[in-house]
């Protein structure tokens, strides 16, 4: 477990603790109105945020924000979809939450219907969506991408149903060739697909080159260091999400990112 997982625990029974949220706020949250960006039509007070490994109960959205985190991805897994949709509509604060849309397991039909089922259910309660197209999944092998293109033609299909418009996003696998990201970019230019995550500096810095400012690239993994974080957005990154905290830096690793980026020359 890495050091912003234990500290995203540990905030479960703090919660509790008259003033907490608003202690946090005081002292960790770090926020200038050149930090903010739009992007996929969502305003973010500045691009730092949570990656999805670190929330699949949706149960510290509020804590998360209070210590200065802009947006989380949340996974599903095991809570029921239910469940997830109370907590996002509880929301207290103007946390930015997206659904993690992924393949588990080896059944294909059955991951096909788990993943419609939960865009359907939980469309109205989260702001954005991911669909996660990584090796491992149980759906596709990738050499062939006809599986993945019907997913996300039938979920941009589906959103044409809804009132509000709420954006849909890949994620990528370090795993994936240079032809294959290729490829899938140019379904995600070609489709209406929102924007994409990318693990790494390489692989954001391909993406955006490609995309040529035509898609929106989200920079992922481990961010260890303010320079990490600089050297996503620096290779064409919109936003950034952590994995992993700044080692021994406890509730100050989103202060200390945004101190990095606001203030790029002074980062430790």
């Amino acid at each position: 477990m890495s050091n912003l997982q234990q500290i995203a625990r540990s905030m479960a029974w703090r919660r509790h603790l008259p003033g907490f949220k608003a202690w946090n706020r005081l002292c960790y949250k770090r926020e200038h109105p050149a930090l903010e960006r739009e992007v996929f039509g969502i305003r973010f007070p500045h691009p730092v945020g949570v990656a999805p490994v670190l929330e699949r109960q949706a149960d510290l959205l509020d804590e998360l924000r209070s210590i200065g985190f802009a947006f989380t991805g949340i996974i599903p897994g095991e809570t029921p979809v239910e469940v997830i949709a109370n907590r996002l509509l509880a929301r207290e604060s103007d946390m930015i939450a997206g659904i993690e849309l992924r393949a588990e397991g080896d059944d294909e039909q059955l991951a096909r219907k788990t993943i419609i089922r939960t865009y359907s259910l939980l469309y109205d309660f989260a702001d954005y969506f991911v669909v996660d197209i990584n090796k491992e999944s149980g759906l596709s092998s990738l050499d062939d991408l006809s599986d993945w293109v019907d997913i996300l033609d039938e979920l941009l299909s589906l959103r044409l149903c809804y009132e509000r418009y709420k954006p849909i996003l890949v994620r990528f696998s370090p795993s994936h060739a240079d032809e294959q990201l290729e490829r899938i970019l140019d379904f995600c230019l070609l489709s209406g697909i929102d924007g994409v995550i990318m693990p790494g500096i390489r692989m954001v810095r391909q993406a955006a080159e490609y995309a040529k400012g035509r898609l929106p690239v989200i920079g992922s993994g481990a961010v260890t260091t303010q320079d990490a974080a600089i050297g996503l957005l620096q290779a064409g990154a919109c936003l950034v999400e952590v994995a992993q905290g700044l080692p021994l830096r406890t509730y100050s690793t989103a202060k200390r990112l945004l101190e990095a980026i606001d203030n790029p020359f002074q980062a430790l």
